[in-house]
């Protein structure tokens, strides 16, 4: 087995370097990344992703609670010091979920009519679904923070998500809920960077020990630009590519949304944000999530090839 990949020491931070999904389908099938040995073998897929990357983001647990013992398994197939960290169930950062992917003890409390639901959020529930909810949830991340494997929790709030006393209380709950964890909080809505709003997103950021996460993503009217705000020790940049027209499209797949290729050009300055970054926290994560056609993986060995890593 080949030697685990390892995050890349630049000034005082360890700055690692990763993706937000390792098992996507179309990464997988057609990305060029895995091995053809362990292209079709899952716990063989993640043993050799841990030799080029040191960090992933599990993209599953934003559409299923799973099970602390998925926790275990993927942490004894991981060497030590390899971070997990965690998208939040869609349910908590106000997207509608399958109800039929619940574990069995959440469903048997689910209002009749919403049972079986294809769509469902929390404005159709009672407030012990969502509990049970966030218990399953914090289970999972116990497990891996046991293990020594967990990273930061992701809550990416969508666009319709915007500046309000109710969505800054939601920030100051989960903090209170994930109380000894490191959260980090991505929006997908401009405003939340404008005035009169930064001034009190950063300062409750701040309060809360919140990371916020910093997005490379297309600009258009209502998208977040790429400004470098830092809340916490910790820092997180997410390329989420540059494919404009297909983030302006309407109804464009999620294999569409990705669709890009950075240029090397596009990275260099980020690679110049990073090292000034380093300066200024104790972790820094650089996660790619342009994953179609495997981009993500190519873009992040770019970049780490940049910073002098060698993924």
């Amino acid at each position: 087995m080949d030697e685990p990949a390892r995050p890349i020491r630049i000034a005082t931070a360890e700055v690692y370097l990763g993706i937000c999904s390792w098992a996507d389908a179309h990464f997988v099938k057609s990305g060029g990344f895995y091995p053809a040995a362990v292209a079709t073998r899952p716990a063989q897929r993640l043993q050799y992703y841990a030799t080029v990357f040191p960090t992933v983001e599990i993209d599953a647990t934003y559409y299923s609670l799973l099970a602390p013992d998925q926790a275990d398994r993927w942490a004894a197939l991981t060497p030590g010091g390899f971070l997990f960290h965690v998208k939040a169930f869609g349910l908590f950062t106000g997207h509608a979920v399958d109800a039929r992917r619940l574990p069995q003890e959440v469903q048997a409390l689910l209002p009749a009519e919403v049972r079986g639901a294809r769509q469902v959020d929390f404005r159709r529930l009672p407030r012990e679904v969502e509990e049970a909810c966030w218990a399953h949830f914090t289970a999972f991340c116990r497990r891996l923070d046991a293990g020594g494997r967990l990273g930061y929790l992701l809550f990416q709030f969508p666009r319709w998500s915007t500046p309000s006393p109710g969505m800054f209380r939601r920030l100051g709950f989960l903090r209170q809920t994930l109380a000894g964890y490191r959260v980090a909080v991505e929006f997908r809505h401009r405003s939340w960077l404008t005035p009169p709003h930064r001034a009190t997103v950063e300062a409750v950021l701040r309060e809360h020990d919140l990371i916020y996460v910093i997005p490379d993503e297309p600009a258009l009217s209502w998208t977040v630009p790429p400004e470098v705000l830092l809340t916490s020790g910790w820092s997180v940049v997410r390329f989420h590519g540059r494919n404009a027209a297909a983030w302006a499209k309407r109804g464009a797949t999620t294999d569409e949304v990705y669709d890009y290729d950075y240029r090397d050009e596009e990275l260099r300055p980020w690679a110049g944000t990073a090292r000034e970054l380093a300066g200024q926290v104790e972790r820094l994560f650089l996660m790619f999530n342009n994953h179609y056609r495997g981009n993500s993986a190519r873009n992040a060995a770019t970049l780490a090839a940049m910073l002098g890593g060698a993924a």
